[in-house]
């Protein structure tokens, strides 16, 4: 499974609505520039330790920033 943002402009309107830059949001959770840079711009997803502790940071509910997307690519069975 894959956690990825809703919307790529609603994420950076609340990393600034909450007094963030994407090297602030990085540093505030303790990710490099370049990872959270690539989080913001939706080229990269979060796992799950960095989705929760953006959301909590940004003060929103997990499901209010990000979803979750099977990353399963068949559902054969052996």
């Amino acid at each position: 499974m894959k956690i990825k943002l809703k919307s790529v402009d609603e994420f950076k309107r609340l990393l600034l609505v909450n007094g963030f830059t994407q090297r602030s949001y990085g540093r505030e959770i303790g990710i490099s520039e370049a990872y959270a840079n690539q989080i913001a711009n939706g080229n990269r997803n979060p796992g799950p330790k960095i989705a929760k502790a953006t959301a909590d940071l940004l003060g929103v509910d997990f499901e209010d920033i990000f979803f979750i997307v099977d990353a399963c690519k068949s559902d054969q069975t052996a």
